[in-house]
């Protein structure tokens, strides 16, 4: 594999997961919309990731249909949701922005684009633990971690904290295997 994607992959990887952990902690107590600072930080981690999921794939074994299928998904969940967030930034630093989420052309987008992210996340746990090339941990801190981040909406008050606990799951899942691509 072309040294250059393996290290991009491995940087990004461990950098996103770093953020990601970081930028929920951040917007722990923050306004419903979340700070600022912490949704900037999200949109960094969302757009690095989109280079992650491609350093993943191009580790696993790329002939295999579902790492595919699971990079695809994922990256254009995420860019997506990354244009989510960038929304979402407007809307911590106090801008009227939620109009922009209830057109008849960005709902659709808003609902299924995560929708998205979290398919070509759970394909990415279930490619890295059947394919054994990633540590398997990874692929069960991105299953873990993704349920309980989507299980997080269906909650009131303890939102805040169950999706601080998933993103920590989930950074978890692209630190630990950003490290394995490092260290080959």
């Amino acid at each position: 594999m072309n040294q250059l994607i393996k290290r991009l992959g491995s940087y990004t990887s461990v950098i996103s997961g770093i953020l990601l952990i970081v930028a929920h902690s951040l917007n722990i107590g923050a306004d419903p919309n979340g700070s600022t600072i912490g949704s900037s930080l999200v949109f960094a981690a969302h757009l690095l990731l989109v280079f992650a999921f491609f350093g993943l794939y191009s580790h696993g074994n790329p002939n295999k249909l579902l790492g595919f299928v699971a990079m695809i998904l994922g990256i254009i969940g995420n860019i997506i949701v990354t244009a989510i967030v960038y929304v979402e930034i407007a809307l911590a630093s106090g801008e009227e922005v939620e109009m922009v989420f209830s057109t008849s052309v960005t709902e659709p987008i808003y609902t299924f684009g995560p929708l998205l992210f979290v398919l070509g996340m759970f394909l990415l746990g279930i490619s890295i633990i059947r394919e054994k090339v990633l540590p398997s941990i990874s692929g069960y801190l991105f299953l873990l971690g993704n349920i309980v981040f989507a299980g997080a909406s269906f909650l009131g008050n303890g939102q805040e904290i169950i999706e601080l606990i998933g993103s920590i799951l989930t950074g978890a899942g692209f630190i630990t295997a950003g490290l394995k691509l490092k260290r080959e």
